[in-house]
């Protein structure tokens, strides 16, 4: 059942710690950060549960009513049927065993797309160069039009009000530990993503030294439109007055290959850093909002910092179904996503506007990445300069998807 009227009544500052995720998420109506909260019984654990049931059993109110109260009992007894339990656990253990078998196919399709043969990087190393190559020069001859129609364009929108700059991250382990906050930087500006565009800030010619967490050059939030609907700006997030940045992700073949490179034993790293330094690709892809924040995904400090996004948050996993915290399950089903992105389109669209998380990096096309700013009067996308809105180059998309030079 969902908290939505029991929360109305909460007086207990436990009640709200228990129904506290230790996350937050970002709210479009208040512009704010606020705190995330467990919105359906389901997302509490059975001890949880059971002291929620003991502060409320007594309590009927307007917005906790009898029959919400009677079907939070029922769920109190289901929770606890040994019977129950057992069929929750194999639905849980079939979900997770689908989801790895989901990875594995994605590895093999990579693998077999790449050719060759063997388990090392060395042997397939001919393999290996001759990809890559392609895929430059498949980079270089990119258009608006090419990606657009092969449902490759990501969109990102760069507004006033987003989290940017210095900040407090939680870690994602110890979320309610304040001595494992860390602070982190990000740009999320304009010229952040131009940064990313250049290999030595992840890898200074000098030093060696990656910059990424110095420069706040972390992964970004965008969407993934769909070529197939009548308009773009109705693919995107709300946000008033935003400058657009149109990206071009691999193919689904490419974004394989290169996860099965990764995966090979003894691999030439000075390579795969350069190659991971250079490709513009998704992270992590899901057909709904992921509700998602910065965390520190390491083990705090003193450990290194792994700043990461798109690891926590909700998900709905199907239309019409209800918004759930996101466990470790479904974060695995976003990154299997971002090898198959087309999963998130079409019948796997959950919601008009999807979220994708990009790694932005060089792209060997002189036109991204492409710069926009919606002109409502126009109803087009005209093209500006590095971000700047005073410098409009002259060219425009139209709403439809249709590229115009200046």
């Amino acid at each position: 059942m969902s908290w939505k009227s029991a929360m109305e009544d909460a007086k207990s500052p436990r009640f709200l710690e228990i129904l506290s995720t230790g996350f937050q998420e970002y709210d479009e109506r208040t512009k704010q950060y606020i705190p995330q909260y467990k919105g359906w019984t389901s997302e509490l654990s059975l001890p949880e549960l059971l002291e929620v049931w003991d502060m409320l059993k007594d309590v009927e109110t307007f917005h906790f009513t009898s029959a919400q109260k009677a079907e939070l009992r029922k769920e109190v007894e289901d929770r606890q049927d040994p019977v129950k339990v057992a069929e929750r656990e194999r639905v849980a253990r079939e979900r997770a065993d689908a989801q790895r078998a989901v990875g594995q196919r994605l590895l093999q399709q990579g693998l077999v797309a790449l050719d060759g043969a063997g388990t090392t990087w060395e042997a397939r190393k001919a393999q290996i160069e001759k990809w890559w190559a392609d895929l430059k020069a498949a980079e270089a001859r990119e258009t608006w039009a090419s990606a657009y129609a092969a449902n490759r364009m990501s969109a990102r929108q760069i507004g006033a009000d987003g989290r940017g700059g210095e900040f407090s991250i939680v870690n994602k382990a110890a979320r309610r530990d304040p001595t494992k906050q860390v602070n982190i930087v990000l740009d999320r500006s304009a010229k952040g993503v131009l940064a990313r565009m250049d290999p030595a800030n992840f890898n200074d010619p000098k030093t060696g030294a990656n910059h990424k967490d110095a420069l706040g050059l972390h992964d970004l939030s965008a969407s993934l439109l769909d070529g197939s609907k009548p308009t773009v700006f109705e693919q995107l997030k709300g946000y008033a007055d935003a400058v657009v940045v149109f990206m071009p992700v691999p193919s689904e073949t490419d974004a394989q290959v290169f996860n099965a490179i990764s995966s090979l034993e003894k691999p030439n790293a000075a390579v795969l850093r350069g190659y991971r330094n250079a490709l513009t690709r998704i992270r992590l892809a899901q057909g709904s909002d992921m509700h998602t924040i910065f965390v520190d995904d390491g083990a705090g400090p003193p450990a290194p910092v792994r700043a990461r996004y798109g690891v926590t948050g909700r998900v709905q996993r199907a239309k019409g179904a209800a918004e759930i915290i996101a466990d470790e399950v479904d974060i695995e089903g976003r990154r299997n996503n971002a090898l198959q992105h087309n999963v998130i389109l079409g019948a796997g669209a959950t919601q008009s506007v999807n979220e994708i998380v990009m790694v932005y990096r060089r792209h060997a096309s002189p036109v991204f990445p492409c710069f926009t700013r919606w002109d409502d009067a126009a109803k087009r996308f005209n093209v500006i300069e590095d971000g700047d809105p005073t410098k409009p180059t002259g060219a425009y998309i139209t709403n439809a998807g249709a590229w115009h030079d200046a």
